[in-house]
């Protein structure tokens, strides 16, 4: 029985190659939502939810603004310079 790429089917090795990438597209954002989750659960943030959701549509610009902002406030509003 002749392969999936052997019998012809229009755009049969580009649609694999671009399912493939959609594939590793999205374990990357999952697993980058998910390492967000962690740190905000144990920085007590107030947007936990937020935050995950946010980095699981929002890609690259949503993970870039988190780790830029992570620091700033806590969840219970003390500043990273006031924290004990």
């Amino acid at each position: 029985m002749p392969s999936v790429l052997q019998v012809g089917v229009p755009g049969g090795a580009e649609l694999i190659v671009v399912l493939l990438l959609a594939a590793v597209a999205a374990v990357a954002a999952v697993c980058a939502s998910l390492i967000i989750y962690l740190d905000a659960v144990e920085r007590n943030s107030g947007h936990v939810l937020a935050w995950t959701i946010a980095a699981l549509l929002g890609g690259v610009v949503v993970w870039t603004l988190y780790l830029v902002v992570r620091d700033e406030v806590g969840g219970n509003g003390l500043t990273a310079s006031s924290r004990p």
